[in-house]
C-alpha cells in the first residue's frame, strides 16, 4: 500500500537551514540555482516523520503501519522493524511528556506538524516552517509552557537542544503563533534522535531571552542574507562574503562549488600533503617528498578539527560531478561507467512461490523463518507479561561499541589506551632499551625454545 505524500515547500531562509544562513550570510545567495536533489537520507527521515504523524494524530502505534510502503521523491521506504522501533521511541516520549504535564495539574494541547509563520523572523514574505510536535501546557494559576519536540531520524552526528538554531526559530514561531491566547513563562526545546541516543536532549529558555536572540542574531542574519540574494545579479560574491565551517556547510547546496570552502580545505591540508601521483618516474621529486617532516600529533589534531568538513566537501564535489555527467555535461578527467549490478530478485514473488510449490518443495526449503528480535519481544511482553519478559531479558546481551575517535568536546568519557610501544619495551643488562628488531628476535627465540624435538608446538 502506498501512502500519499504532499508537496513540502521550503522557505528561502528555512529553520532547517538556520545554522547555514546565520553563520554564513552569503550562503543563501550562493545556493540559488544550485541542484536541489533530495538525498536518500533526507527522504528516509521524511518517511519516518510521516509514520510519527500518523501515530500521534490517530492515537496509534508505529507497529500499526508495519509493512507499509511510503514513497518520497520516487524512492520507496518500508515501515520495517527498525523504523517501527525508533519512531515508537519518539511517539512514546511525546505521550510520556503529556502525562507528566498532566500529573502536575496542567492541561495540555498538542499540535502535530504545525505550519508556523516565520515571516516576522526572516522578513521573507509568506515564509513558513513545520514543527514536528508542539505542546502547550497550562496550569490552573495561569502559567503556561510551550514545548517544541523535534524528531531527528539521522544516525550520524548527534544533535543537541541547547542553542539549536533550528529549534529556537521553531520555538519562537510557535510562541508567536499562540501568544494571543497564552501567557508563556517558559519555553522548552526537546530534540529526540532515537537512532543515536534513546534519551532526548532538552533545554529551557525564557521567552524574553529567546526573543532577544531572535532580534540580535537570527533577524539581522536573515536581513543581511536577503541583501546578498537581492544583489547577487548585480554584485558578484567574493570569498570574504563566506564563512566556511563544518556545521554551516553540512547541508549547503553550494558547498561543492564554494570557492571559500575549497580555499579552506587547501589551507588546512595543502601545506602538509604533496601530490605523489605522476611523480613516480622523477627521482628528484620523490627525493624531495621524502625530505619533508612527517606530521606530528599536534598537527594531526589540528587537521582532525576539519576532517568532517573536508569529508563532506569531498562527497559534495563527487555528487556535483555525477550530477553534471548525468545531465550530459562533460567534466574533464571523469566519465560515467556502469556500476555494480544489483542483487537478484523475483519479478513476481507470488508467481515464484506458486512455481516452487508446484515443485513440491518443503516449507523449510521454501521459506526462511526468523526468530523475533529482543526489541520485538520487549514490546510484546514487557508490559503485558513482565514475569515472562524477565526470563527472556536474562538471555539478551548487547556488545559494547568499538573505540572511535571523537573531539574533546564529546560528552562520552575518554578510553585510556596503553601506547603499543610500552608493551614491547625490553631492557638489556646494561639498562639500554632494546630496539623493536631486538624485541622481535627475543620473541622468536622464545617460541623456538617452546618447540619439542619432534616438532610439536607447545605454545
Amino acid at each position: 500500500m502506498n501512502a500519499p505524500i504532499e508537496e513540502r515547500a521550503h522557505a528561502l531562509f528555512s529553520p532547517s537551514s538556520a545554522y547555514t544562513w546565520i553563520s554564513c550570510k552569503a550562503s543563501t545567495a550562493a545556493q540559488l540555482g544550485q541542484p536541489d536533489d533530495s538525498s536518500e537520507y533526507a527522504d528516509d527521515g521524511t518517511a519516518s516523520h510521516d509514520v510519527m504523524r500518523w501515530c500521534l494524530e490517530n492515537k496509534t502505534d508505529a507497529a500499526t503501519y508495519a509493512g507499509r510502503i511510503i514513497t518520497i521523491n520516487g524512492r520507496e521506504f518500508e515501515v520495517d522493524e527498525d523504523r517501527i522501533e525508533y519512531v515508537q521511541m519518539y511517539v512514546d516520549g511525546v505521550r510520556d511528556r503529556i502525562k507528566a504535564y498532566e500529573l502536575t495539574g496542567a492541561t495540555v494541547t498538542m499540535f502535530v506538524e504545525q505550519r508556523l509563520s516565520i515571516e516576522h523572523i526572516t522578513g521573507e514574505k509568506g515564509a513558513k516552517g513545520t514543527s514536528d510536535t508542539v505542546l502547550i501546557a497550562v496550569w490552573p494559576d495561569g502559567r503556561a509552557e510551550i514545548c517544541v519536540i523535534d524528531l531527528k531520524y539521522g544516525r550520524g552526528v548527534e544533535v543537541i537542544a541547547e542553542r539549536n538554531y533550528q529549534a529556537m526559530i521553531y520555538a519562537e514561531a510557535a510562541r508567536n503563533e499562540h501568544a494571543d491566547f497564552y501567557d508563556f513563562t517558559n519555553v522548552r526545546i526537546v530534540i529526540h534522535q532515537p537512532r543515536v541516543n534513546p534519551t532526548p536532549s532538552e533545554w529551557e529558555i525564557s521567552p524574553a531571552d529567546l526573543q532577544q536572540w531572535i532580534a540580535e542574531t537570527a533577524k539581522p542574519a536573515a536581513e543581511q542574507g536577503m541583501l546578498y540574494v537581492e544583489s547577487v545579479d548585480f554584485v558578484p560574491l567574493v570569498i570574504g562574503d563566506f564563512n566556511p565551517g563544518e556545521k554551516q556547510c553540512r547541508f549547503c547546496k553550494a558547498k561543492a562549488v564554494c570557492p571559500a570552502l575549497a580555499q579552506h580545505v587547501e589551507q588546512t591540508i595543502g601545506a602538509d600533503f604533496e601530490v605523489v601521483a605522476g611523480n613516480a618516474d622523477d627521482p628528484e621529486k620523490i627525493a624531495a617528498l621524502l625530505d619533508v617532516d612527517l606530521l606530528d600529533n599536534d598537527r594531526l589534531g589540528l587537521i582532525y578539527e576539519s576532517l568532517d568538513l573536508i569529508d563532506s566537501w569531498a562527497k559534495a564535489v563527487r555528487g556535483r560531478i555525477e550530477h553534471e555527467l548525468l545531465a550530459g555535461n562533460a567534466v574533464p578527467g571523469t566519465k560515467l561507467v556502469q556500476g555494480r549490478r544489483g542483487a537478484r530478485q523475483w519479478t513476481s514473488t507470488e508467481e515464484a512461490e506458486s512455481t516452487l510449490k508446484a515443485m513440491r518443495l518443503k516449507q523449510d526449503e521454501m521459506y526462511n523463518f526468523k526468530l523475533i528480535s529482543p526489541t520485538q519481544a520487549d514490546k510484546l511482553l514487557s508490559k503485558e507479561s513482565p514475569r515472562r519478559w524477565k526470563k527472556l531479558e536474562a538471555l539478551i546481551v548487547q556488545r559494547d561499541g568499538s573505540p572511535s575517535v571523537a573531539p574533546e568536546s564529546d560528552k562520552r568519557p575518554a578510553i585510556v589506551m596503553q601506547p603499543v610501544a610500552d608493551d614491547f619495551e625490553a631492557v638489556d643488562p646494561n639498562g639500554r632499551l632494546a630496539s623493536m628488531a631486538e624485541v622481535t628476535a627475543i620473541v622468536n627465540a622464545s617460541i623456538a625454545e617452546a618447540v619439542t624435538e619432534d616438532g610439536e608446538d607447545l605454545c
